[in-house]
């Protein structure tokens, strides 16, 4: 079944049946504080960190799932009814409840006992907390006479900490409540900060106050988890709500909740709105900022107003592009939720949801460096404030941290992948902006003194010249782009033929950049290195119909047709085509390759046929479940890397379909599980007995990289460092549609028409009215549009 559906304009999702198959969640943050909530209310809290600098608890594998939250109870004082405004904890009727995630908020409305409730959850833009709003009309047509209580329970510092040392962890935990200001404090007096485990203690306290408090006089407080729920309970019946009032009692030890209880009088008719603020303030500030910061948000007017702030925030990032297309489906993606998925990612890190607790890895590097081709359309200083965080991951020999907490912590791999990811970030940029200065600005490295950004780039030309094995392929170490490829080589390393053509895709990107920043004598180091690795790619890596994946131990080929599990994996075929390899011939042949051997009902696997047997020689892949995960799941990330390939062959038809099969909310959700409105990793292939199942949803580099592909290469709107490319790849049977485009400050109405029903081919482009010679449309001026029309043909 289907439990919702996007609202008229797209920009919602409505959740009819709030009993989903998995937590659907949302982010509400902004930049600082972060939240994440379902549509049940349950969701993390955090400041900066979700490693660092939790807030509150979020049970990992809990029963019943998706606990502790954010909650609002409601008790009626004449009928002792209990229920919360949203669905969980009490679990009242579930037909009673809606809720709907939009850009930035959440809302969830219920009609229980008479009480009709509107509860949104937003974080505003200025201040350090989060909001739940709850608005209350008394519907039963007699007065009511209620007990409201918020509830959280906290973590309060390190989140691992929390977790897995809770019984000397509590000993530090102090609440208490503050009268005469009308609000809860929360702090911990020993706090961790340290990634890697050791046996040293530190000998700090976390330097964050958080505070819960609410816009009406608390009548009664509870700060103790086991005062409120009791033995043997959880919270769906708390055992504090049994009585009429909760203890009041402040705590030193144990684990540390807020709850906030509050009374209010109903006529027929009447509304109230409560506002409860949950959030953070540094000690450092505390005694100059806490009532200043205590005194705002109490009020449904500025509430409102910071609603309304977030919309526009998100209104100007998400139309830098926006497509009308013959199908509606589609352009509730590429307008809305791609690109907000994306900049989700992107502003999170990857690090936090429903299936990632932000506890065990801090930045990848290469989800770090692939995100910000997504963020830089609307937001390039954000993208070159990334790039410089990359930059300082890095050694003067091109080595990268794997993944990093921020500067001077990390860990380094053997991963051959890392490094030139960067090349990835600047180009795009670059190709953005036109901001060719980036070049020359300095950044500090791990090991030595600060150089410029092209010094990094030369760094990352080092190491992948020096990165190589018998057959002048990347050693493969402990994983390429696909971590579970970990022990493929062996005692010997290995080699990555995948790795061979994502190296020289990315020189030739810098090779180009450095000959557009007329620096021609440094683009021959990249540009000469790149022809070797296409070379080395296609004298070995071709195996009669497409490429092989990797040399193993001893030059055993892996994802060859001789191979009994993973004869064919689904990169060595579409990167063959964005590196460039010069047989044409072979490129189409690897492509019907993958759609012959690799599609199926819910998209292409990313290898086949699964391997059903554990190889040590291969690693990780062969000891998950097969038409899971890496091991013959339909990926979703380097699916979009097939599409572009398709369209660099001008293959518009077979593009989109492998488009359209990737939509999230095109199966039905009982199968699907994961939300139907944002990317998941991957999906479960036929290849296993639960095919058609999502996992891993938010925190995954599909979203940039479908949203890119999209606009880039199927739409065909690309930006070049001289000015936006016109190269369309569309499925015949579309006549027209048109793109809408902020780049460099003007803005690019692009009206395409295809009368030949063709799939691809620029036949003439205007602009302004005026015939364009070739397919680049010159740049113009800021603030102002640009009028573009396209025949294609």
């Amino acid at each position: 079944m289907n439990y919702g559906r996007f609202s008229p304009n797209g920009r919602e999702y409505l959740i009819d049946n709030v009993a989903t198959s998995s937590p659907w969640i949302n982010y509400i943050y902004n930049g600082r504080y972060f939240a994440t909530l379902s549509a049940n209310g349950g969701g993390i809290s955090y400041y900066k960190s979700p490693l660092h600098g939790r807030v509150t608890r979020y049970r990992i594998n809990d029963v019943p799932p998706d606990r502790p939250g954010k909650y609002i109870y409601v008790k009626d004082r004449d009928t002792d009814a209990l229920w919360s405004l949203t669905w969980q904890p009490v679990g009242r009727d579930v037909t009673a409840y809606r809720a709907a995630h939009g850009f930035g908020y959440t809302r969830v409305e219920a009609e229980v006992e008479g009480l009709a409730s509107s509860l949104l959850f937003l974080v505003p833009p200025d201040d350090d907390r989060e909001i739940w709003r709850a608005r209350l009309t008394n519907r039963s047509g007699r007065p009511r006479r209620l007990s409201v209580v918020g509830y959280v329970e906290f973590a309060l510092g390190h989140a691992l900490v929390d977790l897995i040392n809770q019984c000397d962890d509590q000993h530090f935990n102090r609440v208490h409540f503050d009268r005469a200001r009308n609000a809860l404090f929360a702090t911990k007096t020993y706090w961790v900060t340290e990634t890697g485990g050791t046996q040293q203690q530190e000998n700090k306290e976390w330097d964050q106050w958080a505070f819960f408090t609410v816009n009406a006089p608390i009548t009664a407080y509870e700060t103790l988890r086991e005062r409120f729920i009791g033995p043997y309970r959880n919270e769906s019946n708390p055992l504090a709500l049994d009585a009429d009032r909760l203890g009041s009692k402040d705590t030193d030890f144990g684990n540390a909740i807020g709850a906030l209880q509050i009374e209010i009088d109903l006529a027929a008719g009447e509304t109230r709105d409560l506002v409860f603020s949950l959030g953070v303030i540094p000690k450092a500030s505390f005694e100059a900022d806490r009532d200043t910061r205590l005194a705002r948000y109490r009020d449904s007017a500025s509430v409102d107003a910071a609603l309304a702030e977030i919309g526009r925030g998100w209104d100007d990032c998400l139309m830098r592009a926006q497509a009308g297309t013959p199908d509606a489906q589609a352009d509730v993606f590429l307008n809305g939720w791609s690109p907000y998925q994306a900049k989700v990612a992107f502003d999170v890190g990857r690090v936090a949801s429903f299936y990632y607790w932000g506890i065990g890895r801090g930045y990848g590097y290469r989800d770090t460096a692939q995100d910000t081709i997504a963020i830089v359309i609307a937001s390039p200083t954000k993208a070159r404030e990334r790039i410089g965080l990359l930059a300082r991951q890095m050694r003067t020999d091109g080595k990268v941290y794997h993944h990093f907490y921020g500067d001077g912590q990390g860990e380094f791999t053997k991963h051959c992948d890392d490094p030139l990811w960067f090349i990835l970030a600047v180009d795009e940029y670059v190709k953005e902006t036109g901001d060719f200065g980036i070049l020359d600005e300095r950044e500090a490295f791990l090991d030595a003194e600060p150089g410029t950004i092209l010094d990094h780039l030369l760094a990352v030309v080092r190491f992948a010249r020096g990165n190589t094995g018998r057959h002048g392929l990347p050693i493969f170490g402990r994983g390429d782009w696909n971590d579970t490829l970990d022990y493929i080589g062996g005692e010997d390393g290995g080699e990555s033929v995948w790795g061979g053509m994502f190296y020289a895709a990315m020189l030739d990107r810098l090779d180009g950049l450095l000959k557009a920043a007329g620096r021609d004598d440094q683009a021959g180091e990249a540009g000469a290195a790149r022809d070797r690795f296409r070379r080395a790619v296609d004298d070995c890596g071709w195996d009669g119909e497409w490429y092989i994946r990797a040399f193993g131990e001893n030059d055993r080929r892996i994802g060859s047709r001789e191979n009994t599990y993973g004869k064919i994996f689904i990169n060595t075929q579409s990167w063959a085509v964005i590196a460039g390899l010069p047989d044409h011939g072979r490129l189409v042949a690897a492509m019907d390759s993958a759609k012959r051997l690799l599609d199926g009902p819910y998209g292409p696997k990313i290898c086949a046929p699964a391997f059903r047997e554990i190889d040590p020689k291969i690693g990780l892949i062969t000891r998950c479940v097969w038409g899971k995960k890496e091991n013959g799941a339909v990926f979703n990330h380097p699916t979009a890397w097939l599409i572009q390939a398709e369209c660099m062959l001008g293959r518009g038809a077979q593009a989109w379909d492998y488009y359209k099969k990737l939509l999230p909310d095109r199966i039905d959700s009982d199968t699907y599980v994961a939300e139907p409105y944002v990317y998941s990793q991957y999906i479960t292939s036929e290849e296993h007995e639960g095919s058609g199942r999502a996992s891993h949803s938010w925190q995954t580099g599909t979203a940039a990289w479908m949203y890119r592909v999209a606009y880039d290469h199927i739409l065909g709107v690309r930006p070049t460092y001289a000015g936006l490319m016109i190269d369309p790849a569309v499925p015949p049977n579309w006549k027209a549609y048109r793109v809408e485009r902020v780049f460099r400050g003007a803005r690019y109405v692009i009206d395409v028409e295809n009368p030949e029903g063709v799939e691809s081919g620029v036949k003439a482009v205007f602009a302004d009215g005026r015939p364009i010679d070739g397919p680049v449309i010159p740049v113009a001026a800021a603030r102002t549009e640009c009028r573009v029309r396209v025949i294609l043909g």
